[in-house]
This record gives C-alpha cells, sequence and structure tokens, in this order.
C-alpha cells in the first residue's frame, strides 16, 4: 500500500511529495522492518534495490510468491530526497541542504528538515531498520556492511544479511544528525548496506543484494517461508583501525587496474597516475599489504594526497579519511 508522508506545495507546480509502501499481516505481530533508500540523490543502487522489494511484497500480499507468508510489517522508503533524485545530484540545489544531516528534522523548518521529521515519525516503532546507499561521490564501494559499536541483535541482524564483509565505523557527531544515529538512539538493530557508486545502476549487484534483503526480511521474522532458514555466510567484521587508505602523491588522471570486492596481495597492482598533459605515467600504486578491496576511487581527475583506495586488513591500523 503506498502512502503519503508529507506533500509540501511547490513554487514550481508538483508538491514535494515523500511516501512509502507498506505492507502488514492482518494477524501482524510485533515485527516492523523499515528499508530506506534515496536518502541523496544519486545514490540509484539502493532506489532500484527497493522497487525491486517493492514488486516482490506486492506480489507477497497477492498470493504469487506462495513460499511467502508475511508475519510483520514491511516499510519501504524508496525515494527520499526525489528532488535530487530527479536532477540526479546528491542534494537538492533548492535549499542545498543534506537531508542526511537534517534529523530529527522540524514539522516547521525548511522542506529538508521537514523531510527529515516526517521519516524519522514513520520509522519511529520499526523493530529493525536498513538504509541502503553507495560509496561517497568520486568512489565505488564493495558491498559491505557499515555498523557502529553494534550490540548482539544487531550482529546477529547483520550476519542474517547474508553479505561476508562489515566495517565498524568509528562514532561520529555526524551520525546524531543522520537518520541512523537516531535509530541507534532509540535503541533499534539497524545497519546501513554501502555498494556500487553514485550516479550508476548495477543491475547485477542489485540483484544480488535484494535476494540478500529477502532472505533478511525471513530471518528477521517480518516474513516466513516453509522449511529450515538458509545457513548465513561466516561475516568477517573490521574495525575502523584495519582500513589501510592508499593516498595520491601526485596530481593526474588515476587509471583503476583493480576492482573493488576482492583480496589483494600485497604489491598486486591497483592502477597508476598518469599526466593529463603528456599521458606518461607519473606513478605506480600497489596494495601495501595483503586485504579486501573495499573502496576504489573511480572518478579519474586526482590531486595529490587525495585517497584512492581503502583497504580491509589485520596487519596495521590505519584511518578513515573523509
Amino acid at each position: 500500500m503506498k502512502e503519503t508522508l508529507l506533500s509540501i506545495s511547490s513554487l514550481f507546480g508538483d508538491a514535494v511529495t515523500v511516501y512509502k509502501n507498506s505492507w502488514e499481516a492482518s494477524k501482524s505481530d510485533d515485527n516492523v522492518l523499515s528499508i530506506v533508500s534515496g536518502l541523496h540523490g544519486d545514490q540509484v543502487n539502493g532506489i532500484y534495490i527497493n522497487s525491486l522489494l517493492t514488486r516482490f511484497m506486492n506480489r507477497v500480499a497477492c498470493g504469487q510468491e506462495p513460499d511467502f507468508k508475511l508475519k510483520g510489517r514491511v516499510q519501504i522508503f524508496p525515494v527520499i530526497n526525489m528532488q535530487a533524485a530527479q536532477s540526479g545530484t546528491h542534494v537538492w540545489s533548492f535549499d542545498d541542504l543534506d537531508v542526511d544531516l537534517a534529523f530529527p528534522g522540524s514539522d516547521k523548518g525548511e522542506v529538508t528538515e521537514r523531510i527529515a521529521r516526517a521519516l524519522l515519525t514513520h520509522t519511529a516503532d520499526s523493530t529493525h531498520g536498513v538504509i541502503l546507499k553507495t560509496a561517497d561521490p568520486l568512489y565505488e564501494d564493495a558491498a559491505h556492511i557499515q555498523l557502529v559499536d553494534p550490540d548482539r541483535t544487531t550482529k546477529k541482524m547483520a550476519e542474517s544479511l547474508g553479505l561476508p564483509i562489515a566495517r565498524k565505523l568509528p562514532d561520529s557527531t555526524n551520525f546524531k544528525l543522520g537518520l541512523f544515529g537516531h535509530w541507534r538512539e532509540n535503541d533499534i538493530p539497524s545497519l546501513i548496506v554501502s555498494a556500487g557508486k553514485p550516479q550508476a545502476l548495477d543491475r547485477s549487484l542489485c540483484d544480488s543484494l535484494f535476494d540478500n534483503l529477502v532472505e533478511l526480511m525471513v530471518n528477521t521474522g517480518v516474513l516466513t517461508v516453509p522449511g529450515n532458514k538458509k545457513a548465513v555466510a561466516k561475516l568477517q567484521i573490521y574495525a575502523a583501525n584495519a582500513e589501510r587508505p592508499i593516498m595520491s602523491s601526485q596530481a593526474g588522471l588515476f587509471v583503476a587496474e583493480a576492482r573493488v570486492g576482492g583480496f589483494l596481495q600485497q604489491g598486486q597492482k591497483l592502477g597508476e597516475m598518469r599526466s593529463i598533459a603528456t599521458g606518461e605515467t607519473l606513478e605506480e600504486y600497489a596494495a601495501p599489504v595483503d586485504g579486501y578491496l573495499v573502496t576504489l576511487r573511480h572518478y579519474p581527475v586526482t590531486f595529490e594526497k587525495e585517497v584512492i583506495a581503502i583497504l580491509f586488513t589485520n596487519k596495521k591500523p590505519g584511518f578513515w579519511p573523509f
């Protein structure tokens, strides 16, 4: 069922509208799973995944997926920042405010603050929460889970998603301004799934994550399926100090050779920096240690002392540079 969270009249004709799709069992238990995408307009993968989940849940509700039965309530918030999504930008250029830095929001604030308030209100009774995002602008992420100081319940939830890799982010004041931070403050087991790069749709990646999220629905109890639950893969959780950034020391065009989502051996080539003026190779980059390549710069124009890649490694501590 489609439900409007907020509708604000616009100077440009069409109203600014935020909506959710929700499904609830006739005899529902207390489990409520909220899945949010489109907090930033350029994060297309999450928007597409939630469209797949919406189609799937409509089929479940109509009995066209007979193996699945709805037991709790599922809420899907497909596009929070619709205005930014329509222009393909990270934030809406009209107010240039980041929705995910506007929480808890205000019923009487700017449009972005009112959107944040409506989203927080409609997810307040969630028993589980998932935020779908991509890498930061200019970068690509391998599909992985992001957590902050997870408790046992949250770790179990993360394991049930079936992804092999998770990272513990250092706690930050920014989380207090975001949806994820407010869910944590309200003791809602929640996680962030980051996958892919902004302004790009990776259908293969999205199809895989769709399957993971359906499995999460089963493992959190909002859906049931006959037979035993599937065994989940072991989840490797990397601490914040296990991140090893690789920095550029030359400005130019970064030409990547590695791909995110795999383990690299020490010395394996990541890519090289080439001169814009001459095309000559200025610098080559290799994995300084064995590690899992989680983030790689995909936008080639690069200044010196910028991050070009991030490895997960247990050998030496690193830092998160953003």
